[in-house]
């Protein structure tokens, strides 16, 4: 009697890649995780090893709308009554009715970095990474300063950058930024006091950054494009005959949203000129900035690289620090920072934070919808999204608005929470339980007043 042996089961590596031949250059196209790479159960890498996790930061400037102090609970607009898991979503956090699950609000922490008396903005800065700011010679500013350590982001790209082709992405969406006042408050990211790391403003631009090996050398016109994808159309083809059904369908899928996502840069900013006051690839029409189309373009480009596993760091400065933003979608017509400054402005300023988590809850909902393992790839995420300021207005670095969402590979809470400080407590004690989910062995962050060995327990599942 003849026994066969059973069929060995068709596995991939996470780095295979498809490649063809463009213009006499061998170009290769990432795959998004399919079946084929992972265990019998769905739920780690079947060469080993768990399923990546990702750590985003998110930035807006000028802090949140006050409350209503003369309409009790219903004059609420950011911090929820109530916590725990059932907390109530407030008008400024309704956004995130899609991904709720995955959201917590963190409320009553004080920024632990900040030094009293000194400068709102500067120390709301510090938050990102623990570390007390350095104050800098002001020249013709009102005041200059830069990062005292490396932020948070930086951190974990230290440890976990060189598993990827690029350690970490810094990405921007408006360009009215302020850069007269030192690197604290121009760039989200950086990797000690003297490392500021630049942000990219154009969608194409991160494209090419991320996708560099698709560039179609003869067309000078449009750097950004991908090359054809006739290219790799027989290694697709030889591959889906390996693959199962449902592998089938992602490649396909994955294909498609290369293409849509390519036509959508391509569409997304006419050519004209650059306006005076910015130097930025990032152009505005008819003088306004396209904040939710560069937003999409930018949250969508995220997902396809935490797809192909180009990084595992991301950086997000949606609008800067005492910014000058005008929020036009909404009605407004003055600058962001001015616009906080107005205690007669609260509503518009209100208008202004809902579209801001409008465009946040956007990247969580992308993050959510892309399916991984036997999840999705915000299940094995951590993001951590604030301000510089509780409010432009009050330039107060206590009671900070603050978001953290994603799964962080099982280690936070699900589903989310609304946790208020008691006591004011260490905004780096949030960092660090970030951190924890992609460095476990991780013990303490930031320095000075910032620095912490205590993770938020809250948080923790």
């Amino acid at each position: 009697m003849i026994i066969k042996s059973p069929r060995s089961r068709f596995a991939l590596s996470r780095r295979t890649m498809l490649r063809g031949v463009a213009g006499g250059a061998t170009v290769a196209l990432a795959l998004p995780l399919l079946d084929a790479m992972l265990d019998d159960h769905g739920e780690a890498l079947a060469a080993g090893g768990a399923l990546p996790r990702r750590l985003l930061t998110w930035f807006w400037g000028n802090g949140v709308a006050l409350n209503d102090p003369n309409d009790g609970n219903s004059g609420l607009r950011w911090t929820p009554a109530s916590q725990g898991p059932a907390y109530e979503l407030t008008p400024q956090l309704q956004p995130f009715a899609n991904v709720r699950d995955y959201v917590s609000i963190l409320s009553g922490f004080s920024v632990g970095a900040a030094v009293p008396g000194r400068r709102g903005h500067h120390d709301g800065c510090a938050m990102f990474a623990g570390h007390p700011f350095i104050e800098l010679p002001a020249g013709n500013a009102n005041y200059a300063s830069k990062f005292g350590g490396p932020t948070i982001d930086q951190v974990a790209a230290a440890s976990i950058g060189s598993q990827t082709y690029l350690p970490s992405l810094q990405l921007a969406v408006s360009k009215r930024i302020i850069g007269s006042e030192g690197p604290t408050l121009q760039y989200l990211s950086h990797k000690g006091p003297d490392e500021p790391l630049p942000q990219i403003f154009d969608p194409r631009e991160a494209w090419t950054k991320l996708f560099g090996s698709f560039t179609v050398p003869d067309d000078p016109s449009k750097p950004h494009r991908i090359a054809s994808l006739d290219t790799v159309k027989a290694d697709v083809e030889r591959l889906k005959q390996r693959v199962g059904a449902a592998d089938r369908m992602r490649l396909d899928a994955h294909l498609a949203s290369v293409e849509q996502i390519r036509s959508q840069i391509d569409a997304l900013a006419p050519l004209c000129e650059i306006p005076p006051m910015t130097q930025q690839n990032n152009d505005d029409i008819e003088g306004q900035e396209q904040l939710q189309a560069v937003n999409a373009a930018m949250s969508d480009l995220v997902v396809m690289a935490f797809q192909c596993d180009v990084t595992r760091v991301v950086s997000v400065q949606f609008t800067g620090s005492v910014g000058y933003t005008v929020f036009n979608t909404v009605g407004a017509t003055m600058g962001h920072h001015d616009l906080t400054h107005d205690a007669g402005q609260n509503d518009m300023v209100d208008a202004a934070t809902i579209f801001t988590m409008q465009q946040l809850a956007y990247l969580l909902e992308q993050l959510h919808g892309a399916s991984e393992g036997a999840g999705n790839i915000l299940d094995n995420s951590v993001l951590f999204a604030s301000s510089d300021a509780s409010s432009g207005l009050t330039h107060s670095t206590s009671d900070m608005p603050i978001v953290l969402a994603g799964g962080g590979g099982g280690t936070l809470v699900h589903p989310g929470i609304h946790y208020r400080s008691p006591s004011g407590e260490n905004t780096s004690d949030i960092l660090l339980a970030m951190l924890q989910c992609v460095v476990p062995e991780a013990t303490e962050v930031g320095s000075g007043n910032g620095h912490s060995t205590t993770p938020l327990a809250a948080l923790l599942a």
